[in-house]
């Protein structure tokens, strides 16, 4: 495991607290089969960066929660890999695979990746909690600082501005064997965060 405890998070990438950023990790993602994982930026290429955090090669710079289904599923990474559910990620897979999104995109997308089909409009508690889920998900996006770029497996993932809210994946590039799997890369200057959802179904 690479040791990057140590790295400094630049002031001007704190734009969230802690408490704030867990707690909507949580809302979001605790009952759902998903990873969330923030490693750092320590290359120029940061699918190298990506790759290590989905690898589990990583340490959150900032020490804050990491949610990780498979962490300790020893049988399954004993079989699989360290990489487990993905499929022995790569820099070539992930760039082949990923999509750029905008930042507009991203934070319906991560509402969406709450349900099993990646269907917002399915997600739980949506409509009722739309703007709750919404501001939680700008929560978890606020870690990255003013100037991040976002990328997906997703290859037409549809929205429509508020109020009229609406993101729905029916096609994707799979990196892992499951039915489906969902996910976003977030990429600032100092961070690279992984949002996975899976659907083993």
């Amino acid at each position: 495991m690479v040791d990057h405890a140590d790295l400094d998070v630049p002031e001007d990438t704190a734009n969230v607290g802690r408490d704030a950023w867990e707690a909507a990790a949580l809302r979001l993602f605790d009952d759902k089969y998903s990873l969330v994982a923030t490693g750092p930026r320590v290359h120029s290429d940061w699918l190298l960066d990506a790759v290590a955090v989905m690898n589990r090669d990583f340490v959150d710079p900032r020490g804050w929660r990491v949610l990780d289904w498979d962490r300790d599923n020893a049988d399954e990474i004993a079989r699989h890999g360290h990489a487990f559910p993905f499929d022995s990620p790569s820099t070539e897979l992930l760039n082949e695979s990923l999509t750029q999104i905008t930042s507009e995109t991203a934070p319906l997308l991560l509402v969406a990746m709450t349900d099993d089909w990646c269907n917002l409009r399915n997600a739980p508690g949506f409509p009722d909690r739309a703007e709750s889920l919404i501001a939680d998900a700008h929560t978890l996006l606020a870690r990255y600082g003013q100037q991040f770029e976002c990328y997906s497996n997703a290859n037409d993932v549809e929205t429509a501005p508020v109020p009229h809210l609406a993101c729905k994946v029916s096609g994707w590039s799979a990196l892992t064997q499951y039915t489906a799997d969902y996910g976003l890369v977030v990429v600032s200057d100092a961070e690279v965060g992984i949002f996975w959802s899976f659907n083993p179904i």
